[in-house]
């Protein structure tokens, strides 16, 4: 680990080009299939409901699960991985951007998800990115996500599936505070791991899941 301290290095567009290289490696290294606790989000929506999906990657397993029964917008930095994606989940709709510069209309979505994709984005900028995805959701819509046990600044680190990249986070108590402060309402919390082969990445890395309810 090595901190993210360099004002020369754009860590964002560190992300992008990372993801680029390794996105086939990282594909074929995801489980078949989606954390089961994805079932709390999918027994409280009905068919046809529109839900987005940050940091979709490759589309497989969350994208392509939710895409059976709703209609799913998936946005990544990676255009290599969205490149996998629309090949693995033709029935989804995507594009290429930063999310934090993503525009959309209040009241879109009734539903989001973001797995393992928010702590690339640099810590600073989460609470003002989260404050937009309330505003995305409509009334009594629903974030899921993974988040951090504990909090970390900036800090790169190499050799992740080849390349260097970018971490930061907060902790999960300082993320509860920080969504039941700007109007969600907890759910159900519990811990998941990185959801990678452990033939691949054998590290015992664990990671707090959130279901979280926009009043």
């Amino acid at each position: 680990m090595k901190p993210a301290d360099d004002p020369c290095t754009d860590y964002r567009a560190l992300v992008r080009t990372s993801y680029d290289q390794l996105a086939s490696a990282y594909a074929e290294s995801r489980v078949g299939e989606a954390h089961p606790e994805l079932e709390w989000l999918l027994t409280r929506l009905d068919d046809g409901s529109s839900v987005l999906d940050i940091g979709c990657g490759a589309g497989v397993p969350v994208t392509e699960l939710l895409a059976k029964r709703f209609a799913v917008t998936g946005v990544d930095v990676s255009e290599e991985m969205l490149r996998l994606a629309r090949a693995n989940v033709p029935r989804a709709s995507f594009f290429q951007s930063d999310i934090t510069s993503v525009e959309f209309d209040d009241s879109t979505f009734d539903a989001a998800v973001a797995f393992f994709s928010l702590f690339h984005i640099p810590r600073e900028d989460q609470p003002r990115l989260f404050h937009r995805i309330r505003d995305w959701l409509k009334p009594g819509g629903y974030l899921m996500c993974t988040l951090s046990l504990v909090s970390e600044t900036g800090y790169t680190e190499d050799g992740f599936f080849g390349e260097k990249m970018y971490w930061s986070n907060y902790g999960l108590a300082e993320y509860e505070e920080m969504l039941t402060g700007i109007g969600f309402r907890m759910l159900r919390t519990t811990i998941i791991t990185h959801g990678i082969s452990e033939a691949t990445y054998a590290s015992l890395e664990q990671h707090p899941l959130v279901l979280a309810r926009r009043d």
